[in-house]
Order: C-alpha cells, then structure tokens, then sequence
C-alpha cells in the first residue's frame, strides 16, 4: 500500500484493521489499550504492538497525550496507517513515541487487509507491506 509518509521510521506488527475513524482521547484505555469506544468492527481488541489501520482520526487538541500515554504504558501500537491526514495532535503524540505513520492509503485497500495479516510499515517511504515474513 503506497500512501503520504507523516512520521518516519520503521515498524512491523500483525494488523489490526479498524472500518470506523477512531479517538485516541475517547476510544482506548491508555493503560491496557483496549478498545472501549462504540467501534463496532475492533471493541474490545487491544491495540498494543499492532500495526493500527483506519479511515480516519477523530481528535482533540489533547489527543497526543492519550497516544503518548499508550506508549508510556507499553500498550501503544507499532504503527498507524490512516486512509485520511490524521489530525495534528496525532500525528505530534506520534512523533513524541516514535510511532511511524503513514496516511492517504487509498480506503479500499486499508479495509482489504486481513486482521493478523504481517505488516511492514515505512514511515519515511510512506508504504506498508503485507508480509510473509511473520516471526515464528
């Protein structure tokens, strides 16, 4: 999947593939990044050490602290991959936890990938690649 780098660096993780936009100030539990919020398609998932694909983000000013405090509790995702621009205060509690982030990915590809699917996300490069290459 080719989209717009926002955060560079590199991850690799099994997907977690969100149809709804999500609220990083609302939607998760900060200290075990659970899916609390009404997001029918991942409720109850947890996004630690996935790669976090979605169709949008839906934020606040506030919404890099709860990002950030995902990565201070160890619950926070690899990676994000976006099919819209996130909304700055993402994409600032990105770069304070050294989440790459890619973003423009057309939706119709995000929404193909299969849940667990391995993913190989270039921030820099503005890519994710579905991968064989799964650990194990």
């Amino acid at each position: 999947m080719k989209g717009r780098g926002i955060v560079g660096g590199r991850a690799a993780g099994p997907a977690l593939v969100s149809a709804e936009p999500i609220s990083f100030l609302g939607d998760l539990d900060i200290r075990t990044g659970e899916i609390v919020g009404a997001l029918p398609s991942v409720r109850g998932r947890k996004v630690g050490g996935t790669v976090l694909l979605f169709p949008a983000s839906m934020g606040s000013a506030g919404a890099w602290r709860f990002l950030y405090q995902l990565y201070v509790h160890g619950t926070h995702p690899l990676a994000l991959v976006t099919a819209e621009l996130p909304d700055p205060s993402v994409v600032q509690g990105a770069m304070l936890a050294g989440i790459p982030v890619v973003a423009e990915v057309p939706l119709d590809e995000l929404l193909a990938v299969a849940n667990g699917a391995w993913l190989e996300v270039d921030g820099d490069a503005g890519a994710a690649l579905v991968s064989a290459n799964a650990p194990g």
